[in-house]
């Protein structure tokens, strides 16, 4: 196994003054080391603050936060700027810190990348961390070692092989893949921030699955219902236009379904009006899905996730009906 060890510094968690309030950003320097660097998702020097969002697990509470993995690059980018940057961050947020100041001076923080899969089979890679807070305990002692050893200055290290504390820790976690991801407001404004041409590549079919949910609330858009018991829901996040079809996985191609709702939208047996109103097609005799017929879906409040009226064009003309054109289901 692979480790990346942070020791935190008192100018990256915001400069905390005597009155406890942080004067900066809070975040963790990630250095210009490439095996650090392949440890993290690649980014691109060639796009400005080129970023990647990173699904972070914190042992302690067992909750999946997204933070942000930026390069701050506009050295290469013709800043005017009286020091242009050319360096990596991970931003801490509110929810990861559960709205305090849970990282401290000196603290060591404990990642390792695990692989999760979910009901539908699709793997997200995720990032657990731990944060080691008593100094004096053994564990500590000996991680601050392998970072005083590391020839990269700063509070950095790499080690392979078996954190025995770390792992006891994380073999209590369960339901990580099917769990409720938090989407905090600072992720938001960072994604919104990425130019248009490159948004898409922030998404994978998991980062879709939880923004789509995160953004409907966990509710299904037609019925506004769930059925939810711990981490298990039956809403999933549907493509409108499919991704069998070039759909994109962008959260303003999605939406949040009940699984029966779900799949008869994947077989166009409804589809949605310019209002966003429910369309069930004449064939269909279903009297349960009839009686949405004409009800207005309920649109997420931030206009990044509403669906956007090409998708649904696409699925009207390409997928409303598909039922009668494949003649199987």
């Amino acid at each position: 196994m692979q480790y990346y060890l942070k020791k935190c510094r008192f100018q990256e968690l915001g400069s905390v003054g005597a009155d406890g309030v942080p004067h900066r950003g809070r975040y963790l320097f990630t250095p210009m080391d490439e095996r650090i660097l392949s440890f993290f998702p690649p980014l691109s020097v060639a796009q400005i603050n080129d970023s990647a969002l990173l699904p972070i697990v914190l042992l302690s509470t067992g909750k999946k936060v997204y933070c942000t993995f930026v390069y701050h690059n506009d050295k290469f980018h013709n800043s005017a700027a009286a020091h242009p940057r050319n360096e990596y961050r991970i931003y801490l947020n509110r929810s990861l810190e559960g709205n305090g100041l849970l990282f401290e001076v000196n603290d060591i923080v404990i990642m390792r990348k695990e692989e999760m899969i979910s009901e539908d089979e699709d793997v997200q890679t995720v990032y657990l961390m731990d944060i080691i807070k008593n100094h004096e305990s053994e564990e500590y002692i000996r991680l601050n070692e392998i970072i005083d050893r590391y020839p990269i200055r700063g509070g950095y290290g790499i080690l392979e092989g078996v954190i025995d504390e770390f792992e006891k820790r994380a073999s209590k976690l369960s339901g990580i893949s099917t769990a409720p991801a938090i989407i905090d407001e600072t992720v938001m404004n960072c994604v919104i921030a990425n130019p248009e041409e490159s948004l898409a590549k922030l998404f994978n079919s998991s980062a879709f699955r939880d923004f789509v949910l995160a953004g409907y609330g966990y509710k299904c858009a037609v019925t506004g219902k769930d059925i939810s018991y711990g981490n298990y829901t039956n809403v999933e996040a549907a493509h409108i236009k499919p991704k069998s079809h070039g759909g994109l996985n962008l959260p303003n191609n999605g939406l949040a379904l009940g699984r029966d709702l779900h799949w008869a939208f994947d077989k166009g047996f409804f589809t949605l009006n310019d209002e966003y109103k429910v369309v069930v097609h004449p064939e269909i005799t279903s009297e349960y899905l009839r009686s949405f017929d004409g009800v207005r879906i309920r649109l997420p409040e931030n206009q990044f996730f509403v669906p956007t009226l090409d998708n649904i064009h696409y699925h009207n003309e390409n997928v409303y009906g598909l039922f009668l054109r494949t003649g199987r289901l």
